[in-house]
């Protein structure tokens, strides 16, 4: 059972803050791939069902030599599923900055599910409980979330030997501020990848978390995916 309601406290008595990296830019993000190279560019739009538009690859500030006719692989991932095919570059625009790629028919595309459910990102500040009793409190934030489980940031990490904790945060729903507290099972753990960041991520699987909670979290998943345009490749597909 899911006890109480938890404090919110810290590992060394000083505030913890912790933020994910801002998104410099909401279009959906791909992966390019040539040469043996692979490059990171944003989707612009279609132009019709077998061609749309992508920005040009960038490499220390520069753009990257592409020409007409190359032979390129798109990939893309939503949080839940990769899509991946191979293209070819229709056009260099290079006064706008962009490419031209070829859309290959739908049934020349894979699709692999690589994750059960999709995550949306947040910072949400959170507290875990835990240890023989349950009176070790640390409080930390989400940094994305499912109705299945999160990401959690911690100032520092946890206890080597720990499998769970008991797990707190806040959402507001429909207008509503509920306060979700559920069990939650260590699935991985490690630092936070940014330089300047110091910070231990852990990975919780929900394992106790009653019903209306659920499609409570449900609920604020869905609608934090549309306000972000996480979906945005699904006109391609």
């Amino acid at each position: 059972m899911v006890r109480s309601a938890m404090p919110v406290v810290t590992h060394t008595g000083k505030p913890f803050v912790w933020k994910r990296p801002p998104p410099s830019d909401l279009r959906q993000a791909l992966r390019l791939t040539s040469g043996g190279h692979r490059y990171d560019v944003r989707l612009i739009g279609l132009i019709n069902r077998s061609r749309f538009l992508v920005t040009h690859p960038v490499q220390d500030g520069k753009l990257v030599f592409v020409k007409e006719g190359e032979p390129i692989d798109v990939a893309t991932f939503d949080g839940a599923v990769l899509y991946a095919f191979g293209s070819s570059v229709k056009k260099v625009l290079l006064g706008e900055s962009a490419l031209e790629l070829h859309l290959p028919a739908p049934e020349e595309r894979k699709r692999e599910v690589v994750r059960r459910t999709r995550r949306a990102a947040v910072a949400l500040p959170c507290s875990l409980r835990y240890g023989a009793h349950a009176d070790q409190v640390r409080a930390g934030f989400v940094g994305d979330l499912s109705h299945q489980g999160a990401q959690v940031a911690l100032e520092a990490a946890l206890p080597a030997d720990l499998a769970a904790v008991d797990l707190g945060f806040r959402l507001e729903v429909l207008g509503e501020t509920l306060t979700v507290q559920t069990r939650a099972s260590i699935r991985s753990s490690g630092p936070d990848p940014r330089p300047d960041v110091s910070a231990v991520l852990y990975g919780l699987q929900f394992t106790e978390m009653d019903r209306a909670q659920q499609v409570a979290v449900s609920h604020f998943v869905f609608e934090r995916l549309l306000a972000l345009h996480d979906d945005a490749f699904a006109a391609i597909r």
